[in-house]
């Protein structure tokens, strides 16, 4: 009697444990099967979320049975060749098929999927041609994958509609260009990955419509001309990777569209630092990012020098862009600074030009062509040239003392009416010129030289 309660206790609660124990039979019987019967052979499935796992099966074709609502679909890392419209039967918002044989997608192939937001067909090596539709329908899709599938071309109309697009992983293909307008429909895309291709020119419109994109990767390509107009719709690009490619220059008219930029990557390009340097110069100065190196690959005399840090006097004899030329020809106008600078320090030996003294004014007045206007000079450049001597003898600067000086070149520099820049007082010169061209003691043959030399820069 003693003991009673303690049995009665224990026979309770096997009772319970056994009620327990068939709770879990039951719904072992009844609910399970409902799942599993719907997954596919060699498949694995998972509820909340409902995922469907068949990776690394060696599966030839998309399995069947897939369950219709389903959210995940891992189909990585088999030996899937083809993709054809008939293959998705079911729904889903994440569908991975990574390292597979995949050689061939049917155009419309995924227009089943209405709800895919994620797919990955990365790591396909013998995907080399994709035809046009194939990602048809895939108007909520959000993060597309296909690098190294060696793709050597993709059709104009491959991405048409994505409209919620905003990754794209094109790096480590064998695209050799890019088509116009090939993206223009993405107009949500952030991130582009164009890395380790075989690129070699960015043209006027291959990047139109990305008015939303915030890093473009163009790395380790073979690019080696960027049109002036190629990144106008990148106002928003915070990061672009250029480097480790071929271009020898940057038009910096391009770079003056990328207005939002902060990271930017240059270096391991055989940079030329001759006058067509100069644009990409000028944007350096005025721009404040950060930047990686731009060394010198050419003239020999800059060779290892850094192209951000070489000075206005550099391109001294070097004619300005034409503004109003998109295809970036040049005029044969120089720059006042630069016309005054080479007349004061113009190496003597190298001169062509008999310099007359007054003696009433003590000012030098040049009787032949001026030496400010150095136009045998300008005739005489190619588009790549080596330095002249005229150009070796200017002085150097540090970097330091560049940035220190910057602002303050025009402090010991006159100029004539015509070519002065507005708000320069000349008035101290202008003197000393009228009483120079009023002096009686001047011939009178030198006045004729000096209309005929005037007409001559108006209509030679």
């Amino acid at each position: 009697m003693l003991f009673a309660p303690q049995y009665s206790f224990d026979r309770s609660r096997r009772t319970s444990q056994s009620g327990l124990s068939l709770w879990l039979i039951l719904w072992l019987v009844v609910v399970k099967p409902s799942s599993v019967a719907a997954c596919p052979r060699l498949c694995v499935c998972y509820p909340s979320p409902m995922t469907v796992s068949c990776q690394s099966q060696n599966l030839t074709m998309v399995p069947t049975g897939v369950p219709y609502d389903s959210q995940r679909v891992f189909l990585q890392n088999n030996r899937i060749t083809e993709l054809r419209a008939d293959s998705f039967g079911f729904e889903t918002q994440v569908l991975w098929l990574y390292g597979n044989n995949i050689t061939w997608i049917e155009g419309g192939a995924f227009s089943n999927l209405r709800v895919l937001e994620e797919l990955d067909l990365g790591d396909n090596p013998t995907l080399r041609r994709l035809e046009g539709g194939a990602f048809r329908g895939l108007e909520k899709l959000q993060s597309l994958h296909m690098h190294r599938c060696k793709i050597g071309m993709l059709p104009h109309d491959l991405f048409h509609k994505l409209y919620s697009l905003q990754f794209l992983y094109l790096q480590e293909n064998q695209l050799h260009f890019l088509q116009d307008d090939l993206f223009s429909d993405l107009v949500n895309l952030t991130h582009l990955f164009l890395h380790g291709n075989r690129i070699r020119v960015l043209s006027e419109n291959v990047f139109r419509g990305l008015v939303n994109l915030d890093r473009l990767l163009l790395h380790d390509n073979r690019i080696r001309q960027v049109n002036r107009r190629a990144f106008r719709d990148l106002g928003r690009l915070s990061i672009l990777y250029l480097f480790n490619n071929s271009l020898a220059e940057l038009p910096g008219q391009a770079m003056k569209d990328t207005q939002g930029i902060n990271f930017l990557r240059l270096n391991g390009n055989p940079w030329s630092c001759g006058c067509e340097a100069r644009t990409l110069w000028e944007w350096f100065r005025k721009a404040r990012i950060s930047s990686s190196e731009l060394i010198c690959s050419s003239p020999s005399q800059r060779r290892g020098q850094d192209l951000r840090f070489l000075r206005e006097l550099d391109f001294a004899l070097c004619p300005m862009p034409d503004p109003g030329s998109l295809a970036g020809t040049t005029t044969t106008t120089f720059s006042t600074k630069t016309r005054w600078w080479f007349s004061k320090n113009k190496p003597v030996s190298s001169s062509k030009v008999n310099n007359q003294k007054t003696t009433e004014t003590g000012k030098t007045f040049p009787v032949r062509k001026p030496q400010y206007f150095p136009k045998t000079h300008f005739d005489s450049f190619p588009p790549k040239y080596e330095l002249s001597d005229d150009e070796v003898a200017l002085p150097k600067l540090d970097p330091e003392e560049y940035w220190d000086n910057y602002g303050n070149e025009d402090a010991a520099i006159r100029c004539f009416k015509p070519e002065c820049s507005p708000g320069y007082d000349n008035s101290a010169f202008t003197s000393s010129f009228s009483s120079i061209a009023t002096s009686p003691a001047l011939p009178h043959h030198l006045y004729v030289c000096v209309l005929a030399f005037s007409l001559h820069l108006l209509f030679g």
